[in-house]
């Protein structure tokens, strides 16, 4: 039996949701289908920066307030700290908080919205590896089931079934695994450690071409480590446990450590072919330099939704349609997010470069002279490209 929809959307995670959000509200019908059952567990350090929320209240019509109202904010710091091992590199204030949130709830709510805007959910029954049939538009899912629809998007993660349907590399990057991240985490209970973490800390120089985190929660901290694969040449785990001696977390709050790997530069140049359109970490959209990936999700989300609006709007035939969805799409990612990841990359580089060849005084110096500067540019209120503030 084929049940036929405008738009499929394989994952539920934010990109996913936000994608059925915005296509289901504007009249199209959709389906989002999904391995898991929501709400679901979720590995992630749980940031959620200022440009992130400008785009719930853009999008969601959600603000800070209401989003502490519904508890989805559960922690949030204006206090940051960067170090290189045990040398503190700077330890600053900022106007603009960063933010904290439980990816459960959080996804939970996001998939909430898309389906009180009309989205049907298919939940517990994933699209099986080898599922989509791109010239029917169609995809069949773990149960046997076969859903076709105009436009099939994955949102289905790192390890996306729809990207790895393709035989061939159809979407412009060839190196996808080695510009991947190891990440190992662990979550600790506050009330175990002895000393206090108010605020977000960074920590470098515990392993090549990454860095440790410990990220305070209301009730726990999120701790973890994540790397570049194809640069790392230290065990990362090995190197996790020495940073969790060093802070002296050895032994603390619950003892499994989770691991996953993560975008860090494997960004798809074109994630679209045909009909079929990539979105979130399924096309590898996460900041090179720090690994946010939340807010490349949903803003990659909300611009291809855009894209699909525009060409339906437009009323071509097929195959004037399918490019132009493709021309759409990335020109969009080209103007808001290719250029910050490019550049991202570029700061990335010279921060290991530096670290590994002199040390962390030379990154002291330059932190020193930026100020502000680099957080703000994690928050969105600057450009990567040369730190410039943006407008408005």
């Amino acid at each position: 039996m084929n049940h036929k929809y405008d738009i499929i959307i394989s994952g539920a995670g934010p990109a996913g949701s936000t994608a059925g959000y915005l296509l289901s509200k504007a009249g199209l019908k959709v389906l989002i289908i999904d391995k898991n059952t929501f709400p679901r567990k979720k590995l992630c350090a749980g940031l959620i920066t200022d440009k992130t929320v400008k785009l719930l209240e853009r999008v969601f019509g959600e603000t800070v307030g209401s989003l502490k109202k519904m508890d989805l904010i559960n922690y949030e710091s204006n206090g940051y700290e960067v170090f290189c091992r045990d040398k503190l590199i700077t330890r600053r204030d900022i106007a603009v908080p960063f933010r904290f949130i439980d990816r459960v709830s959080y996804d939970y709510f996001l998939l909430t919205k898309a389906r009180n805007a009309g989205a049907d959910l298919i939940e517990g029954d994933g699209i099986g590896i080898g599922s989509l049939d791109v010239l029917r538009s169609s995809v069949t899912t773990m149960s046997g089931k076969r859903y076709s629809a105009d436009i099939i998007i994955g949102a289905d993660g790192v390890n996306s079934r729809i990207r790895r349907s393709f035989l061939v590399d159809l979407f412009g990057r060839e190196d996808w695994s080695g510009n991947l991240a190891s990440a190992h985490e662990i979550f600790i209970s506050r009330t175990s450690v002895n000393k206090p973490f108010d605020h977000p800390a960074l920590f470098f120089g515990y392993i090549d071409w990454g860095y440790a985190w410990i990220f305070p929660n209301r009730d726990r901290l999120k701790v973890g480590i994540c790397a570049l694969k194809k640069k790392t040449r230290e065990d990362i785990f090995t190197s996790f446990k020495t940073f969790l001696s060093d802070a002296g977390l050895k032994g603390a709050g619950e003892e499994k450590i989770y691991s996953y790997v993560l975008p860090y530069g494997s960004f798809l140049p074109e994630p679209v072919f045909r009909n079929v359109m990539l979105i979130g970490d399924a096309a590898g959209f996460a900041d090179p330099l720090l690994g946010e990936g939340i807010y490349y999700a949903q803003r990659s989300a909300e611009l291809a939704s855009q894209a699909i609006l525009e060409v339906m709007n437009g009323n071509r035939g097929i195959e004037k349609s399918r490019e132009a969805l493709a021309s759409a799409y990335t020109r969009s990612l080209r103007e808001h997010i290719f250029t910050e990841f490019e550049y991202a990359g570029k700061i990335r580089d010279v921060i290991f470069t530096c670290l590994n060849k002199s040390g962390y005084l030379p990154l002291k110096i330059l932190f020193g002279l930026l100020g502000n500067r680099p957080v703000e540019t994690v928050h969105g209120i600057r450009s990567y490209r040369w730190m410039k503030k943006r407008a408005g």
